[in-house]
């Protein structure tokens, strides 16, 4: 008898490492807010975008290098996201690992303006410092952060677009464009 509580209490205790549910109730969320992995689930959906479009299906690593600078961020939703905070998510995404990789694969630069850079190499440390090598952008992207909100009672539900463009700095014309949806529900009152 003891040792089948022992084994129920060592599976319980693997479940939980796991982040496997035991029959209770599951912790919902009490906040719709975008989070850092919000951001990078973003990220995969935008490099994943790029990869397959017309814009970069013939480049490789010996094409002639580009340099896309994030230059602009709007943020239109009803989230109150200070500038700064605004900038650290897009030092995200521009260092994420699919971004990073995309870069690698096929000859492109990202970059984030020097004003924002110097902001952030307190927050970010000296990896900061790479997002300013090669400065010299052929290509802008910008993004416009948008959200619609439903609530009822104490459910809230905020559906986030991410609407992200391409702009040849030369032409003017936008290269590519894409939207990504995320969408967030909460439960329960923010404060207590």
């Amino acid at each position: 008898m003891q040792a089948r509580v022992l084994q129920l209490k060592a599976m319980a205790i693997l479940c939980a490492c796991a982040g496997l549910p035991m029959g209770c109730a599951t912790v919902q969320q009490r906040s719709t807010r975008l989070t850092t992995e919000d951001v990078k689930e973003m990220a995969v959906q935008l490099a994943a975008s790029m990869a397959a479009s017309d814009f970069l299906r013939d480049r490789n690593p010996q094409s002639l290098r580009m340099v896309v600078a994030f230059d602009r961020v709007e943020n239109l939703s009803s989230d109150v996201v200070p500038l700064s905070e605004q900038w650290y998510l897009m030092e995200r995404v521009r260092a994420s690992t699919p971004l990073a990789s995309l870069g690698a694969q096929r000859n492109i630069g990202f970059v984030i303006p020097v004003e924002h850079l110097n902001q952030l190499r307190d927050r970010v440390g000296a990896e900061a410092a790479l997002a300013g090598a090669g400065r010299t952008p052929t290509h802008a992207m910008r993004g416009v952060l948008r959200s619609v909100t439903r609530a009822a009672g104490v459910h809230r539900t905020d559906l986030y677009s991410f609407e992200t463009r391409v702009i040849d700095l030369e032409t003017g014309r936008i290269e590519w464009s894409d939207s990504f949806e995320l969408k967030r529900a909460a439960v329960g009152l923010t404060y207590d």
